[in-house]
């Protein structure tokens, strides 16, 4: 990994996901994947009063349904919580998943305890934490939450996810930089826009809706044409439909290096020093 540090919104997604998912080695069954349920994401939901609704997640299993909220933002998210109340479980079907009659299960999951009113409260920052899990209806997934206590979410092989849904530009160029590092290995065939976003993904690239993948391809197109045109003009082209490493590279291989430094620096800018920055500069050194 070129970037030193993950950004919090991929260390929640990652870690999230791990909890649909089992491992033989560690021994681990994520608590959704106990009870079976699959799940979709970013995908338009109507409530019965025909508002659209777009949770983050929405999975469903034989023993119910659930909305899972995943948030960094230091606010509670009561009030958007409430609104996934009234989705109507019939559009379930749409997604091949398990129809209800019920409400869902409202679920939120963070890295650190905000209070988000009544509801259930998923930490997953390393160590999984269950917080008010009185809330639940489905007694299997309070269960399985139950035993997936304590859960070392830092020990399990690590999902690949790099990009996700809602990601700003600054998040999806350091999601890109090991897949655009790529670009440069010996015998690279380059990667087309489809491409870039899929791997960056990973395994929620099937389960996302149309829309949402196009506005992330809008992006990835967007801070892609400003790497080759402000970053590395002299060694990456997009050509014939691919991303892929200009004939100059390909004669002065020994550039690596240089273009990962350049990835660094597009992917996390050094921010420019104002005057009063360095105003203060000039006082510390007197001092």
């Amino acid at each position: 990994m070129y970037l030193p540090e993950l950004d919090d919104r991929i260390v929640l997604w990652r870690n999230t996901i791990q909890l649909f998912h089992k491992y033989n080695r560690p021994d681990f069954v994520g608590p959704f994947k106990a009870i079976g349920f699959s799940y979709v994401v970013e995908r338009p939901f109507l409530t019965k009063q025909g508002e659209e609704k777009k949770p983050d997640i929405v999975a469903s299993g034989e023993s119910g349904w659930m909305v899972l909220e995943l948030t960094t933002q230091p606010g509670s998210k009561e009030p958007k919580l409430d609104t996934y109340k009234a989705i109507d479980p019939r559009y379930l079907s749409e997604y091949e998943h398990y129809i209800h009659d019920n409400a869902p299960d409202i679920l939120s999951s963070r890295l650190s305890f905000v209070d988000d009113g009544p509801y259930c409260q998923l930490i997953v920052k390393d160590i999984l934490r269950v917080e008010k899990e009185g809330y639940l209806n489905n007694q299997d997934l309070k269960a399985a939450l139950d035993r997936a206590k304590g859960a070392d979410l830092s020990k399990l092989p690590e999902i690949p996810i790099s990009i996700v849904p809602e990601m700003k530009s600054k998040e999806i160029r350091r999601g890109l930089v090991d897949i655009v590092l790529q670009l440069f290995e010996p015998n690279s065939d380059g990667k087309t826009l489809i491409q870039l976003v899929d791997e960056g993904l990973e395994r929620l690239s099937d389960r996302i809706g149309v829309t949402e993948k196009r506005s992330l391809k809008d992006k990835v197109k967007s801070v892609m044409e400003d790497l080759i045109r402000n970053h590395l003009h002299e060694y990456l082209e997009f050509k014939e439909g691919k991303y892929i490493a200009t004939e100059r590279f390909k004669q002065y291989h020994k550039t690596r290096g240089y273009i990962a430094s350049k990835l660094r620096d597009w992917a996390a800018p050094t921010p420019q020093m104002t005057l009063e920055d360095s105003y203060v500069k000039s006082l510390e050194k007197l001092d």
